[in-house]
Order: C-alpha cells, then structure tokens, then sequence
C-alpha cells in the first residue's frame, strides 16, 4: 500500500500527466513525476511564442488543480497518516489548509503550499482514524477542491458550498484557509469555520474586508429550498443595489455575495424535518413561516480599504461599509401561548468623489484646476419587523412595519473651495395588519403573496411600489 507520508517532503511542481496504469505510487506524487517520467517521441522546433509559453510561470489555478481532492480522496484507501505535520517554511506564496475534528474527537490537517516552483503536501492525523470516519472525509474531497479552485484563480471567488456538506454523524467541523498571491501580487485571504452551531466566512484583501456569520443552532423557523432561494435573490438585489448606490468595489461585492449565498443555504430535508418534531412537542405552523425569511439567523458585513484619491484634500477619503442581520425570537415553549418575532435591518455609509454633476470619477493631479467636483456623503438604513402573538392556541395579532431610509450629502468645490453643500433625505414607511391575510380563503388555498413582501427593501421607492400593490 503506497503512503501518503512522502507528502511532507519538498516536490517540484510540474503540469499533470495521468500516471501510468497500475503504478503503485501515490497518485498526488504522480502528478508531480509523470510529466519528467515521460520523454518525447520526436524533436520540434518551436516558435519564439512557444517557447515563452512555456518558460512562463504554472497558474496557481494549475498548480493546485486536482491535489485537493486526491488528498482527501486517498483517506479513504487507507492509507497511512503520519500523526505530525512537518514545520512549514515563514514565508510561502500561496497555502490551503483543511482542518477536521471528527466525532471521536480526531483532528485531521491537510496542507498544500508552494515557494515559487516549490510544492510542500503535508496531512496528518492526531490518531487512527476508523473506516467510517475516513469515508465521511474522503467525501468531502470535491468540496475541498472547489474551494481551492475558486480562491486560485485570477480573480478569487469563494467557493464554499460543498464544505458545508459534511456527515454531521462523523464530522463534528470544519476549518479552511486559503492565502493566495494575487497577479497584482496582493495577498487575499480567505477562513472558513463551520460545526453543529454556526457557519462562518472572513474575507481579507487589498479591497477591504468581509464577514458573514449564520446561525445553525435552531432549525425551527429554517424554511425548504424554495423558501430559501428566494430570500437570498432578494438580498443579493439589495447588497448590488447598495454597491451601485455607494460605489462598492465589484471584487470585494462579489465575494461577499458568494459567501453569503454559500454560507445561508441551510435548509433541512423533510425526514431532519421529522426528527427534529421529535425532540421538541412542536413545531412553527404555516403562518409563521409565511411571515419569516426561512433563512437562519445571520449577520454579515463588508468594509472596503478607504482610498484617499485627491491629494489636496486628506480628509476626503473614498470608503464604503454595509451590514446586515436577521434575528428571530420564539418566546413561550408552548403552541398555544406563543409569540414569534423577527427582524431584518440594513445600513450603508459611503463617500466618494465625482466630477460636477455627473456619475463619472474627477481626475485629481494636485493642481488647484482640478478641484472641481462633487463630494458626496451616502448614509442608507432599512428595517422589517414581523410579529405574531398567540392567545389559547389562536392568532391574535399579526403585524409588519417596515422602515427605509436614504439620505445623500453633496458638496460642491470649485478650484477647492466649497459653493454648495445640498443634503436630500428621502424616507417611507410600511405598516400592515397580517391577520386579515393570515386568515383569508386565499391564503388557505396558498394563493396570497404574502411571503414576497416581508423580505427587507432598502429603497424608499421600491418600498412605496409594496406599499401601494400589497
């Protein structure tokens, strides 16, 4: 049986070329010896284009591809673990590690790395792993390598999804980090954490940083699928709309959006539905759920590394910043005296320049001739609050109010000096009593639209558009 031991020494890095059949090496070794294994049939001359290609430097999308998941794949041919990781060098180019704590209490750390053309593949276990235990890792192979696949390429992507897929029986967390050299030779990093409680994502790069954090102890009020997908279209609107309105970056935006999207989808299948009605006397009923998100309860936000474009005004930085939560409350453990609340608010602070009334960014070049611009000053909230009170098993009071404001600070300079300093406010309310809903013909058959209109809207316009259809 080949050993995975040989992983913790130093190998050169070279493009695969599949192994030979029924060698008996370890496959990951394979890759980085097949290609000086194998030598040509015939002598070409190549062109001064060719032969730049191919003194260039491997992609790090190339250099990673596949080794992810032949790593944790191997785990479950039983191959031998070495119980220590060797020392990783202090400085290294790009890295992925995988740490995993089963059930039993065994920790599993996998590392790839490289310096320069240098490749380091370490795993060990902290003790023996049994054959269920290595089979529930081994599936976790594709999600590994999905993850190191999108942090690789030339504009990093998070990719987590298929790590929040483990077999909760013998996998108790999950930890990933990457750190990756960027073209730009910027460093973006990327940790992720998940177990029985909690799911969580940091973003950190020359942009800015990000953070999503969702809530997995209850399931409760965790809505299906559909439900879902739903809510999280509906936040991704909001979180484009806000990165339009603020002037977000689009890199850093869309990390943030696939970590948001890969750490909410949470939703449990019918039979976990069944057992978790099991361990409790019961369950949230349909009218709760028309009035709830179905997402878990979570908060994110992102911050983007402020830039100081004009270099006559200091103070005048070019920033964005939006957070976002969702928190519900269950008080009272009985069906029949009960009250259900949740939450969902937003806010969003920007400032940036533009040149005089126009969208498009001014030319500073420290010169009093190119003071002329608008400074603007963005600060945005938004609100929704559903709740449900019970009395003696029936539904006395069902409201929603939601709020959404806008405010915008421009401030006009020509050569430098302020002439105009304009701030428009703009506000609107909803406010609707859901019992008439909640009890109406329409809603029994499961024909009303309820649900579309309790999802969070950070627009006053679109907010009077409810208003004024629901």
């Amino acid at each position: 049986m080949s050993s995975i031991t040989t992983l913790s020494n130093w190998q050169p890095a070279t493009r695969y070329v599949a192994p030979t059949s029924g060698r008996n090496s370890n496959p990951i070794v394979a890759k980085l010896d097949a290609a000086a294994a194998t030598s040509p049939s015939t002598i070409v001359t190549l062109s001064p284009e060719a032969l730049a290609a191919a003194s260039a430097p491997i992609p790090t999308r190339l250099r990673y591809q596949d080794l992810g998941s032949d790593m944790l794949k191997q785990l479950d041919s039983g191959s031998v673990i070495p119980l220590d990781h060797a020392k990783l060098p202090e400085s290294v180019d790009n890295k992925f590690s995988l740490s995993i704590t089963t059930r039993s209490g065994t920790k599993v750390d996998l590392t790839l790395a490289n310096v320069g053309d240098e490749m380091i593949y370490q795993i060990s276990s902290s003790a023996e792993l049994t054959g269920e235990e290595r089979k529930a890792l081994s599936h976790l192979a594709e999600g590994f390598q999905s993850a190191i696949d999108g942090m690789a390429g030339s504009n990093p992507q998070v990719r987590l999804g298929g790590l929040t897929q483990l077999d909760s029986k013998f996998v108790q967390s999950i930890d990933f980090h990457a750190q990756v050299e960027r073209p730009d030779a910027a460093s973006q990093t990327l940790d992720f954490h998940i177990d029985d409680t909690k799911r969580k994502v940091s973003i950190g790069g020359p942009e800015g940083q990000a953070e999503v954090n969702v809530n997995t102890s209850t399931l409760e009020h965790v809505g299906n699928k559909q439900q879902q997908e739903k809510a999280l279209k509906n936040y991704l609107a909001q979180f484009d709309q806000a990165a339009s309105r603020g002037r977000g970056d689009k890199q850093l935006m869309s990390m943030f959006k696939d970590a948001f999207s890969d750490m909410n989808r949470t939703a449990i299948s019918e039979e976990r539905r069944s057992d978790l009605s099991t361990l409790h006397r019961w369950q949230l009923n349909s009218h709760d759920r028309t009035t709830l998100t179905g997402l878990s309860d979570f908060s994110a936000s992102v911050t983007q590394t402020p830039k100081y474009s004009n270099p006559l005004k200091a103070r005048e930085e070019d920033n964005f910043s939006y957070d976002i939560s969702q928190q519900t409350v269950v008080d009272n453990r009985t069906p029949d005296e009960r009250s259900v609340r949740q939450t969902q608010q937003s806010h969003m602070e920007a400032q940036f320049h533009t040149e005089i009334g126009k969208s498009s960014a001014p030319t500073f070049d420290g010169t009093p001739q190119t003071q002329n611009y608008d400074y603007h000053h963005i600060n945005d909230s938004a609100s929704s609050n559903v709740s449900l009170n019970y009395r003696e098993g029936k539904l006395k009071k069902a409201t929603l109010e939601q709020v959404a404001n806008q405010s915008e600070q421009v401030q006009t300079f020509i050569l430098g000096k302020l002439t105009a300093d304009k701030t428009t406010p703009s506000q609107q309310a909803l406010v609707r009593d859901l019992l008439p809903t909640l009890t109406s013909y329409e809603h029994y058959k499961g024909e009303d639209k309820l649900n579309d209109n309790i999802f969070l809207l950070g627009s006053p316009r679109e907010l009077t558009a409810r208003n004024l259809e629901f």
